[in-house]
């Protein structure tokens, strides 16, 4: 079987949603690309390792769901948030979930999200 990391990545990669992750110090750790087409990031590869409130400062919203779901680790399921790109509104309908390794130590959250505006 080929590199079990790389066979993730390409899961991740090819999922229909949006996916990021952020760690548990605040630095983005992977956002695929269908995150950047929804947020209109032209670069996501270039993203990871920055601190998530400089990656993601144009939407402010966005990273007070990560935030609040870095400090509580509470999981979040089906809520939205509006975010603005430009001059346009865009509705994000989100889950968020517990990145954490196998002996169950915490080490971060990932979100995934579909763009729900209707145009």
């Amino acid at each position: 079987m080929q590199d079990e990391a790389e066979y993730y990545r390409s899961v991740l990669d090819n999922l229909t949603g949006g996916f990021l992750s952020v760690s548990l110090d605040g630095l983005v750790v992977y956002v695929n690309p269908t995150a950047g087409r929804i947020l209109h990031l032209p670069d996501v590869g270039s993203l990871s390792g920055k601190r998530c409130t400089h990656a993601l400062a144009g939407f402010p919203a966005l990273l007070a769901v990560i935030g609040d779901a870095l400090a509580t680790h509470k999981t979040v399921h089906r809520a939205e948030v509006s975010v603005l790109h430009g001059d346009a509104t865009l509705i994000i309908g989100y889950s968020t979930l517990q990145v954490r390794n196998r002996k169950g130590d915490y080490l971060g959250i990932g979100i995934i999200f579909q763009d729900l505006t209707v145009a």
